[in-house]
């Protein structure tokens, strides 16, 4: 309502008069723009009709001209191509006609034939008309065309087809109508000026426009493109007010056109009028209204400031004088307008009335000033008043002024604090008001005073001033020591939190009710729970330990604290279960807290995880027991592998007898396939003890892989699909370790597939790239992939295959895959696996390719013959073994010498050399268990003879030697048991060597 007062009795009421005008204004100017938009939407209903009008004059021209040429096609001089006769005919129908432009008579090749105008040799081939009328065999509508026969006048063409009876196509009559035709429209429908009918063709290309105007709207040109957008978009007719080219605001109306109804449009028809001619009556009626109304306002404006001047204005004058004395503090002022029986008189009497009542209130008012200041300057706390508004300091007690100095009257934010530059960021006003802006309830806070640094309780409260308006009652109470006190404490605090987070232990306090104060860093982690969390609970909850075997929570270490009052220690195999479950083993000791006077005031508990601890422990066990097996398995593997030296010996021995019978001889071929297949065992259980290092040779993998395959998958449900390149590179491998390694992974694949499914092994050449170099450090590799459509590996459990004893089977040891990565690892290899549960897993081995050509596999049906007999020294510790190689050596023509050790062995050698006999080929056992082995007598033989030729031999593949025998001074290595036809083509091989050399 202020907005309404402009300061004196006349302004205002000069406003009420033209407040009391406007409804009339309102209704005046709604009732004028009403009648404009009508005015609007009847024209444009007016030239919405007369393009339809325009339009339905298109289609009926269509339909009369197709009308028209359908019977002329059917005049036997038409149809007889009778072209004089045919001219007479058009001229005929143009004179009745006159809005046709011409008639012609074309061949199927567009050529004219007849028209009823003078025309050259003319072909129409190239007009839409002629072209789809040959098409459709019917009458067909063209596009704008300028015509070529006769006068160039823009026109809108037709064609029809002229058919035999057989419906043979025999010539083509063709016409197009004057578009000028439609300027009628304009003149008969009286238009105002400037209003204009124009037609496009269906790319809005202008092809009638009347009035004509060639500046602004020439014909053949594209109209604006705006206008078009809308007009191409639009479905149906449309109206809409638009600028014209030439700058004039008109009504637009535009209807389309389909000459043919299964198409688009094919003619836009357009009729508009100038804006300005429609609203022009309503404006002038509007304009004459707006005067009127202007003279009776400024009539009756005049009368009413007349009357009230006498009534109104002078009483209200007397009264605000008065008001006005009163205000300047003089309350005995009286006016004689009290003594006039009208309103104003008895308004001016309740004025003095007032003034009296204001003299009496005054007086209480300071009384209470004054009791009110006693109270306040009694207190010993800062109290102030300040406007909630203005910031005004209103109030403020003796202690205040005794801290802050006497600031009554100034801004609260310049002088109870500094530095702030308007009202502080901190100000509690906020929160003292609720949302309808009525006062709440006190607000506390705590602050450190920016001015004199002392620290206050404030209490903060909205209340009403004596003049009613809302101000800020602070109680500020000096809490300075107490502070002091609490930032020790809270030092102290701090140092014993650093002490407790610095401990590699965790540490729990508690008080003697069990309920948890503290927690450091590594109890949190730990126990799963947050100190701020753990606070308040108790330790039961936080602290959970149960036994490792029974499973049963342990006894509240406090319990037993409170019990002993002295420090204790958990019982081995406690297990801590944390707010996540997770389990870990522990080991603790608590101790109670005494306070000053030794009385228990909680206690500090100390624990710290041992899992791992005890782990290691458990590994290293497994560790001794695994190399105790070690030693047994590689001694026994030794002692087994001569063993069947003797027994493979002696069978290619029988074998070689030719009084046996075959069924004889098979018998004895699968007693050495059998012991073939021991040997393998025992390679697997040196592979177990101790790795066994490879004694490499150049193979294939396809065969590797397949007799891994077919032995291992023999009766099984579960099948093998192999896929294998033709140009496959060879390997360095050793083949029983690399057996091993396959047939551990099939075996994992088959317990994945319990209920069936098919392995499908494939292999492929590599040649890294610079991604694969960190992992593969050789120019090229084999791969192989080994793929199940098993069950899957739990991603979590996907890093922790290849660990040893890490195993997801109930009976398995957990050493397969351990064994296997081992293996691909001596042979510079790479394995990694991919799963995805549900779906299947795949194993990708990588082995570095062999350099060396392929050495085809020894034949044990031929024995490749020495080139010359020799002198063979064998040392062996075992006595079939040198038995059954001297019998069989012997046999081939060689002179062989025994020893039972490398002493004896060293001696013979010399004692060869110093009769000038010697020894061509030395053929000693690696390890003899309590005498010299091959390993000591090879150097003291190379001593004597430097190009002595001696084989090593051993059934215990775990020393380096067999691997790189050459670095240690043999010619050749062969691992126990042999067949002796084995051996026989080592010996032949090193004397072809000698003899080529």
């Amino acid at each position: 309502m202020r907005l309404l007062n402009l300061g004196s009795i006349s302004k205002n009421l000069s406003l009420l008069v033209m407040l009391a005008v406007l409804p009339a204004l309102a209704i005046l100017c709604y009732t004028g723009f009403e009648q404009r938009q009508r005015s609007i939407e009847s024209a444009k209903e007016e030239v919405l009709v007369l393009a339809h009008s325009m339009a339905q004059v298109q289609q009926n021209i269509a339909s009369s001209t197709r009308q028209m040429l359908a019977t002329l096609a059917l005049l036997p001089e038409i149809q007889t191509l009778n072209l004089p006769a045919s001219q007479i005919i058009f001229k005929d129908v143009l004179t009745h006609n006159p809005n046709y432009l011409n008639l012609s008579l074309v061949d199927p090749n567009g050529a004219v034939l007849a028209s009823n105008k003078p025309f050259a040799a003319i072909n129409l081939m190239d007009r839409k008309h002629v072209r789809e009328a040959l098409k459709k065999r019917d009458f067909a509508v063209g596009e704008y065309i300028v015509t070529r026969i006769g006068s160039a006048i823009p026109a809108l063409a037709f064609a029809y087809p002229v058919l035999d009876k057989e419906g043979r196509l025999k010539a083509i009559l063709t016409t197009a109508i004057k578009l000028t035709l439609f300027s009628t429209f304009h003149d008969v429908s009286s238009l105002p000026e400037q209003s204009f009918v124009a037609i496009t063709d269906h790319q809005g290309v202008r092809l009638f426009y009347h009035p004509p105007n060639e500046k602004t709207n020439p014909i053949g040109q594209p109209i604006r493109a705006e206008v078009w957008k809308i007009a191409s978009a639009a479905k149906e007719p449309k109206t809409l007010i638009t600028p014209g080219s030439d700058g004039t605001r008109r009504i637009l109306a535009f209807v389309q056109v389909r000459l043919d109804t299964d198409k688009d449009p094919s003619l836009y028809v357009w009729a508009a009028v100038p804006e300005s001619s429609i609203l022009g009556p309503a404006n002038d009626a509007l304009l004459r209204n707006l005067l009127l109304l202007l003279l009776a306002t400024g009539g009756s404006l005049t009368i009413a400031l007349a009357v009230a001047k006498t009534t109104l204005i002078r009483p209200i004058t007397n009264l605000v004088a008065l008001t006005k004395k009163f205000s300047e503090g003089h309350l005995e002022a009286r006016s004689e307008q009290a003594d006039t029986p009208d309103e104003f008189g008895i308004l001016t009497r309740s004025f003095h009335d007032m003034a009296d009542a204001l003299t009496s209130g005054q007086q209480t008012l300071r009384e209470n000033e004054a009791r009110f200041r006693l109270l306040m300057d009694s207190i010993d706390a800062l109290i102030y008043v300040a406007d909630m508004t203005t910031y005004e300091v209103l109030f403020l007690n003796k202690y205040g002024k005794k801290t802050l100095g006497d600031i009554s009257g100034k801004l609260c934010w310049q002088s109870i604090q500094q530095g702030q530059i308007g009202p502080c960021p901190f100000c509690t006003n906020k929160y003292l008001l609720d949302e309808k802006g009525n006062p709440r309830e006190a607000y506390c806070w705590e602050f450190q005073n920016t001015v004199t640094g002392q620290w206050f309780y404030n209490q903060d409260r909205a209340i009403r001033w004596v003049d009613s308006r809302l101000v800020r009652l602070e109680v500020a109470t000096d809490i300075s020591e107490r502070k002091v006190a609490e930032a020790l404490l809270a030092e102290e605090t701090e140092r014993m939190v650093v002490t407790l987070r610095s401990i590699g232990d965790g540490v729990i306090t508690t008080d003697t009710e069990g309920q948890v104060l503290l927690i450091n860093k590594v109890a949190e982690m730990l126990t799963g729970w947050r100190c701020e969390d753990a606070a308040g609970h108790s330790l039961t909850k936080i602290f959970n330990i149960v036994n490792k075997e029974t499973r049963q929570p342990c006894k509240n270490p406090l319990d037993r604290i409170l019990a002993s009052s002295s420090a204790i220690e958990l019982a081995e195999g406690t297990i801590l279960i944390s707010k996540n479950g997770q389990e870990r083993a522990i080991a603790d000791s608590g101790a109670p807290i005494h306070d000053k006077n030794g009385a228990i005031i909680g206690m500090v508990l100390v624990f710290r995880d041992i899992t791992e601890q005890l782990h290691t422990e458990q590994e290293l066990l497994k560790i001794k027991k695994l190399e105790s097996i070690g030693v047994l398995a590689g001694g026994i593997a030794h002692d087994f592998n001569n063993i069947l030296a003797g027994i493979l010996g002696n069978i290619d021995l029988s074998m070689m007898d030719s009084t046996i019978t075959e069924k004889t001889r098979n018998f004895l071929k699968e007693a050495a396939k059998a012991s073939w297949r021991a040997r393998d065992l025992t390679q697997q259980l040196l592979t177990f003890a101790k790795g066994g290092h490879p004694i490499k040779e150049v193979v294939s993998l396809t065969d590797v892989i397949k007799d891994s395959g077919d032995f291992i998958l023999r009766g099984d449900k579960v099948s093998c699909s192999y896929t294998f390149p033709d140009d496959l590179w060879l390997v360095d491998i050793d083949k029983s370790q690399i057996n091993q390694v396959f047939q551990n992974i099939i075996l994992n694949a088959i317990n994945a597939m319990p209920s069936g499914g098919t392995i499908e092994i494939s292999c492929d050449n590599i040649i890294p790239d610079a991604r694969d170099k960190e992992i593969l450090n050789k120019d090229s590799y084999v791969r192989v992939r080994i793929t199940d459509n098993g069950v899957g590996i739990d991603p979590n459990l996907l890093d922790k295959i290849f660990d040893p004893y890490f195993s997801t089977k109930r009976q398995g040891s957990g050493l397969g895959l351990a064994i296997t990565h081992s293996i691909i690892n001596r042979h510079g290899g790479h394995i990694s696996v991919e799963s995805t549960m549900g779906v299947g897993t795949t194993f990708t081995i990588y082995l570095p390719a062999s350099e060396q050509r392929y050495t085809p596999p020894f034949n044990s049906d031929a024995i490749e013959l020495p080139l010359r007999k020799a002198t063979i020294l064998v040392m062996d510790d075992e006595e079939p073994v040198r038995n059954v190689t001297q019998a069989f050596l012997s046999r081939m023509g060689h002179q062989v010498l025994l020893a039972k050790d490398g002493a004896e062995a060293i001696q013979m050698y010399q004692e060869s050399i110093d009769s000038n006999t010697p020894i061509d080929i030395t053929i000693m056992d690696l390890t003899i268990p309590g005498g010299m082995g091959g390993e000591e007598a090879i150097q003291p033989i190379l001593k004597i003879n430097p190009n002595a030729m001696v084989i090593v031999s051993s059934g215990y593949s775990n020393n380096p030697i067999m691997a790189n025998f050459k670095d240690y001074g043999f010619c050749d290595a062969i691992a126990k048991p042999y067949q002796l036809k084995e051996l026989t083509t080592v010996i032949a091989q090193l004397l072809k060597a000698e003899t080529t050399s």
